[in-house]
């Protein structure tokens, strides 16, 4: 099995020049690959990064016809006056799912294969975790710029979680109160739609490019994390790995536009309609999170928020608490496990929000649960282990 590389932490040996490029980079620095290297699974961060540039011209076409003024109509406008609107909107959309459910993959993918250690990839590892956040946050707030009934309920709530939550508690009222009228103004529609659209358009995405691009230069000077340099093999990054990012760009992109084609976006209701009987649910990539802030013993006051946020810095330290020597999946088991425990956790908890939204269940249910999912989730990992390391011993 192999074994890891040692960190870097000497942040000032990224400005130095390195001296012995890979082979065919024309002294651009950008890394050739062997023939491994083309699995599709080493290009999820290169699909990412089309997402993000699709995203990017989109979301420029549709600014020219949006007005906060009247969020809700400027979106009908777009579907039914512009040319090519609907399509154009719904394909930002459907590209941001896309984006949302590759990074998730990226970055658990990493994981398991713990490519977070050696060299600078801790460092590279910690922008992933911003740029995921970053991800979740600016589609966030992209779907709550229509103005629908069920973007100004998550608007309501995610208030709310500054408010009520520990959050709220914790840090000081002015500052609050002080975020709270960055995101909504003085809580006129074109107010709160003025800095919904700057703090989606201008902060956010600003923030995710500059990130990505120190993401990405972290990588070509790293390198990939499954494979070691073979002279006489190494594939040039021009044109070869070029022209097969741009390929898969292109299959992506088009996938992407045939889903739209055939299933186009549907304008929910404004927000202020009368919906009697009904109760929105968040998006997919959100809704584990409202569950788990609804579910008994887990709520918003109490211990989601807290929860939530022990996992996101559990997920940024790791590079420095894993001391693993090996990177295999049944080399680092509690590692695993936890991987598995945050996979099925987040699987259960979507499903359960889109089953029985708003729908509490007892503490006493609720604990079950969650101990269901750690026995699941540890004990293969270590029986595993243990036939592994067995069937070596008596092999020897």
């Amino acid at each position: 099995m192999e074994k890891t590389e040692e960190n870097n932490y000497n942040i000032t040996d990224l400005m130095k020049e390195e001296k012995d490029l890979p082979e065919g980079t024309y002294k651009l620095g950008f890394k050739s690959v062997t023939k491994k290297g083309y699995r599709i699974d080493e290009w999820t961060g290169a699909w990412v990064a089309t997402a993000l540039i699709y995203q990017i011209v989109t979301g420029i076409i549709l600014f020219f016809y949006y007005s906060q003024v009247d969020p809700y109509a400027s979106t009908q406008y777009i579907i039914n006056n512009v040319p090519f609107g609907h399509i154009i909107l719904t394909s930002h959309l459907y590209m941001a799912y896309t984006m949302i459910g590759l990074v998730y993959f990226h970055m658990m993918r990493q994981w398991f294969v713990g490519s977070y250690k050696g060299k600078f990839r801790w460092l590279q590892w910690i922008l992933g975790v911003f740029l995921f956040l970053l991800t979740v946050l600016t589609a966030i707030l992209g779907y709550m710029l229509a103005n629908t009934a069920i973007a100004m309920a998550a608007l309501h709530i995610g208030l709310l979680f500054m408010q009520r939550s520990v959050i709220g508690r914790i840090l000081p009222g002015a500052l609050i109160n002080w975020i709270e009228a960055i995101i909504v103004g003085n809580y006129t529609t074109t107010a709160t739609f003025s800095h919904l659209l700057a703090l989606h358009v201008a902060v956010l995405s600003t923030l995710m490019l500059a990130i990505f691009a120190a993401h990405f230069m972290l990588f070509e000077r790293s390198g990939l994390a499954s494979e070691k340099v073979e002279k006489g093999k190494m594939i040039p990054w021009f044109p070869t790995n070029l022209l097969y990012a741009v390929f898969s760009a292109i299959i992506l992109i088009g996938i992407v536009l045939i889903f739209s084609a055939t299933f186009p976006q549907t304008l929910t209701l404004a927000y202020g309609s009368l919906a009697y009987g009904t109760f929105p649910v968040p998006d997919w990539y959100i809704t584990s999170v409202y569950k788990l802030m609804d579910v008994a013993g887990y709520g918003l006051s109490t211990g989601g928020v807290p929860l939530i946020i022990g996992i996101l810095i559990f997920m940024l330290i790791i590079p420095f608490i894993d001391r693993y020597h090996k990177k295999g999946v049944l080399e680092r088991p509690w590692i695993t496990a936890f991987g598995i425990y945050l996979l099925i956790g987040i699987s259960v908890m979507t499903i359960w929000g889109y089953s029985q939204p708003g729908l509490t269940q007892t503490r006493l249910l609720t604990e079950y649960m969650w101990w269901a999912i750690t026995l699941v989730s540890f004990l293969p990992v270590y029986a595993m282990r243990f036939a592994k390391k067995d069937g070596d011993f008596n092999g020897d």
